[in-house]
């Protein structure tokens, strides 16, 4: 059973997540933001998902992000992979034009992960000459040249140099894509979909409260459904109307069961004429639209 949406939750308040704060290039990690893609998933404007693989994943297109495959609670290694992919979901949220470059954003994320892991337990560290473990062990050095292994390290700017040293490893490391994009190279953050933020005035734990939304059972979307949501006509002016469909359809999409999502996919993927879900979908729906519908179904394989 993966981790849950309450693992997020509970990451995100994390007084020693919270706590951090530094600089990598224009990126400002904090926990103020932190807090706000907090309220964010609160709010459902962020989606979790338990995922099927041992990493976790944010993925800016549809504003999901996908839990790593481990039975809760989450421990300390795995809020620190958490909180990487929700430094993911703050550029996302803080860099709606997407400025932020693909590798200084990794680099964000990959800094705030071995912050909090130090922060957590000041002897961890990692050793060696292989290019994950180099990679890793300059990360380690990083935060501690820095003072981020403590509070007294916030709001330090990392190097440019540094930087620089760090991104040239990250490019070259074997078994992930980094090095299939150049250093000027965007496209991590393009604003969330949803915007109705719920702001939390509790800061107490959230598992008991929480973690049972990954444990509901969600009845898949039947055609007659679907059709029905695509059918409903809005006025040209509603972008309300269409925004909220959208966002249905998103979450439908999202926790319906894999068995449905392979088939959504499969039959939304080109307009298939004679498949009326499938005419629907291509003509009452925008081309972003249909993108990020989609992106989510994608996300479920």
């Amino acid at each position: 059973m993966p981790l849950t949406e309450g693992d997020v939750l509970d990451t995100l308040s994390d007084p020693v997540a919270l706590g951090i704060e530094l600089y990598v290039d224009k990126i400002h990690v904090k926990g103020e933001y932190l807090t706000t893609v907090r309220d964010h998933i609160r709010a459902g404007n962020i989606l979790v998902k338990g995922g099927t693989q041992d990493l976790a994943f944010y993925d800016q297109t549809a504003d999901v992000l996908l839990t790593q495959k481990k039975s809760p609670p989450a421990d300390d290694g795995d809020r620190a992979l958490l909180l990487h992919e929700c430094v993911h979901a703050m550029i996302d949220v803080y860099d709606p034009d997407g400025k932020v470059t693909r590798h200084m954003g990794e680099l964000a994320a990959y800094l705030t992960q071995t912050t909090y892991t130090v922060r957590k337990n000041p002897s961890a560290n990692r050793n060696g000459t292989a290019p994950w473990d180099k990679f890793w062990g300059d990360l380690y050095a990083t935060v501690r040249a820095n003072k981020l292994d403590t509070t007294a390290g916030n709001g330090a700017r990392i190097p440019a140099a540094t930087l620089e040293n760090l991104r040239v490893q990250l490019a070259a490391l074997p078994s992930v894509n980094y090095g299939n994009f150049s250093k000027e190279a965007t496209g991590v953050s393009d604003g969330l979909t949803r915007m109705n933020l719920f702001l939390s005035t509790s800061d107490e734990p959230v598992s008991m409260r929480s973690s049972s939304v990954a444990y509901e059972a969600y009845p898949d979307p039947s055609d007659d459904y679907l059709i029905s949501t695509l059918m409903k006509a809005y006025a040209s002016s509603d972008v309300k109307g269409y925004g909220g469909r959208l966002r249905r359809l998103r979450r439908d999409f999202l926790y319906c069961s894999l068995s449905r999502a392979h088939v959504l996919k499969k039959r939304l993927a080109l307009r298939k004429r004679g498949d009326r879900l499938s005419e629907l979908f291509h003509d009452r729906l925008s081309r972003g639209g249909r993108g990020i519908l989609l992106r989510v179904l994608a996300l479920r394989g």
